[in-house]
């Protein structure tokens, strides 16, 4: 029995029905650092609380887990834990499997296995890291790209602009000056006070300009009005908590987005009439909650879900948050996403 377990990859606790160590491996030993002869018959209850919940990320959560499997020896558990490296150990992130012994030798006692994901774990953490320096970047970028577009594209638009408006009035003082020609000129006018517009518009989706001069509770109000008259749909915006409270500029890019974003999915997929945008702020937690009266979709559907949403869980994600998404076909769709609050 104990050389089969001793060429397992995977870290191995057999315990008996009084959930003493009947059997451990080699594996297991290197994984946790301790040597065998020092886990073996020993009590593990004790031998969690003593030991190897000293070795963990979380302890306390580490214990919990374990020990409630030995007081309801009936189901099926599984769980990540973190070992922590000290000396010769390393550090592992370990994908915990337990479950009953129903016959045999060890009938009643318990079978854990540890099956080391480090690999696995570094390359989800280098995933978030480059999509996180990704999200980054295009900020950095939109904020940029706004900022020549109002700097230099809409100031060269404000100049054009003025210079017609002289061009016209030099006409309009001549005697000679034909109808027609004053007509074209007020058309090129009306263009590039459209052209203004747009400017300024592309520059605020890009930066939302509001931010940093009266904060997020005033944009978000901004933010549903503008969307509001472009889209001619009725959007209801509450807050709880937030007025006149501040976040850093990143976070509250951050919670802008979110909103940005679900408007964005709302006008291009929904077909809805009415949305409620509602911000919360309650210690330790900053809540955002869309919800639309649209078409709705299948949740449980991953092709259904696209880039946008994904985006905005990542960016949700990046903070230490969470995101979920509510959604029946013919029922409307909900977007809660939690931040930490600092």
């Amino acid at each position: 029995m104990e050389n089969v377990l001793d060429i397992l990859p995977i870290g191995v606790f057999v315990l008996d029905a009084r959930f003493q160590v009947a059997e451990v491996n080699k594996t297991l030993a290197e994984f946790f650092g301790v040597p065998q002869e020092q886990m073996l018959g020993q009590d593990k209850k004790r031998l969690v609380r003593e030991r190897l919940s000293r070795i963990m990320e979380n302890g306390y959560a580490f214990s919990a887990r374990v020990l409630a499997t030995y007081r309801d020896n009936t189901y099926i558990e599984r769980f990540v834990c973190h070992v922590l490296p000290e000396g010769d150990r390393e550090e592992r992130w370990l994908q915990h499997n337990s479950r009953p012994i129903l016959t045999g030798t060890y009938k009643g006692g318990r079978i854990e296995s540890y099956t080391d994901i480090t690999g696995l774990i570094l390359a989800e953490q280098e995933i978030q890291w480059i999509t996180t320096r990704s999200l980054q970047l295009q900020e950095k970028e939109k904020a940029r790209i706004a900022s020549n577009l109002h700097d230099e594209l809409g100031q060269a638009v404000l100049a054009i602009r003025f210079s017609l408006e002289n061009l016209q009035a030099s006409l309009m003082k001549r005697a000679d000056s034909p109808d027609s020609e004053l007509r074209e000129l007020q058309k090129s006018i009306s263009w590039v006070e459209k052209l203004g517009t747009e400017v300024r518009d592309i520059s605020s989706a890009l930066m939302p300009p509001l931010l940093g001069p009266l904060g997020l509770d005033e944009t978000l109000v901004w933010l549903a009005e503008q969307y509001s008259s472009i889209a001619g749909v009725d959007i209801c915006y509450q807050s709880f908590g937030v007025q006149q409270k501040r976040f850093s500029e990143s976070l509250e890019i951050a919670i802008f987005r979110v909103f940005q974003e679900s408007l964005n999915n709302i006008l291009k997929h929904a077909s809805a009439q009415h949305v409620d945008l509602r911000l919360v702020y309650s210690h330790p937690r900053i809540i955002v909650n869309v919800t639309d009266d649209g078409k709705g979709f299948d949740a449980g559907d991953d092709t259904a879900v696209g880039i946008g949403l994904k985006i905005m869980r990542q960016r949700v994600r990046e903070w230490g948050g969470t995101m979920t998404i509510m959604s029946q076909v013919g029922k409307g769709t909900t977007v809660r996403a939690e931040f930490p609050a600092p």
